[in-house]
């Protein structure tokens, strides 16, 4: 179990905090340091991440991802269990952002480094932001606070594989965003690449699948 006091968890919690210990900065980790492979969810048999959630009808990833990702962080600096976090209470209080229809995780950072996070407990997720207003969690406790948001790599589209390996080493889990391609919703397994997705973008065209997906959707 995650955060008993057996030396199994303490050697395992040692092995993921030996690199904030061992390094002032993500970029100080020499790359011939870098493990062929480091799981966070499965660390030594234990789990440093949280539950996967079902973000629903709502494109609020942007929102879901960072709180899974400040999660996980807490996990890893405190080496105990934290509260489940609130996707709904930013998606709700943070007017930077768009609710569920988009936005940038960064923004969230912005709003817990001035403001705070909730529990899910006391914020549940509903998967929409109509008809709920800010002010309907003033109640909520303050659980979790962010001391600083940055860019891997200092600046939008500046980092790297290995930046982004030696980040997760150091400081754990990060927020990444994927560039969806048309196909996207038909994938199922492997590696789609950009030629996958021209010739099964032709393909749909062609024979009306895409139109009729579209439509379905």
């Amino acid at each position: 179990m995650f955060g008993e006091s057996s030396a199994a968890f303490k050697a395992a919690l040692e092995k993921a905090q030996r690199w904030a210990k061992t390094y002032k900065s993500a970029d100080e980790i020499p790359d011939s340091e870098l493990p062929e492979s480091y799981n966070f969810a499965d660390l030594d048999g234990y789990n440093f991440l949280g539950p996967i959630r079902d973000q629903g009808a709502c494109g609020s990833c942007y929102t879901v991802s960072f709180t899974q990702v400040v999660e996980s962080r807490l996990k890893l600096k405190y080496g105990a269990e934290v509260p489940e976090l609130s996707p709904q209470h930013l998606m709700t209080c943070n007017y930077l952002n768009e609710g569920c229809d988009g936005g940038w995780s960064f923004f969230h950072g912005y709003l817990a480094e001035n403001g705070h996070l909730v529990s899910e407990e006391c914020a549940p997720y509903l998967a929409k932001t109509k008809g709920v207003k800010c002010g309907d969690y003033k109640n909520c406790a303050p659980q979790a606070r962010v001391h600083d948001s940055y860019f891997v790599g200092g600046a939008y589209g500046e980092s790297s594989e290995k930046k982004m390996m030696k980040e997760i080493l150091r400081n754990g889990i990060v927020n990444g965003e994927l560039n969806v391609p048309k196909v996207f919703s038909f994938y199922q397994q492997g590696i789609l690449s950009n030629d996958h997705e021209a010739k099964m973008s032709s393909y749909l065209e062609y024979s009306g699948v895409a139109a009729h997906h579209k439509e379905a959707q």
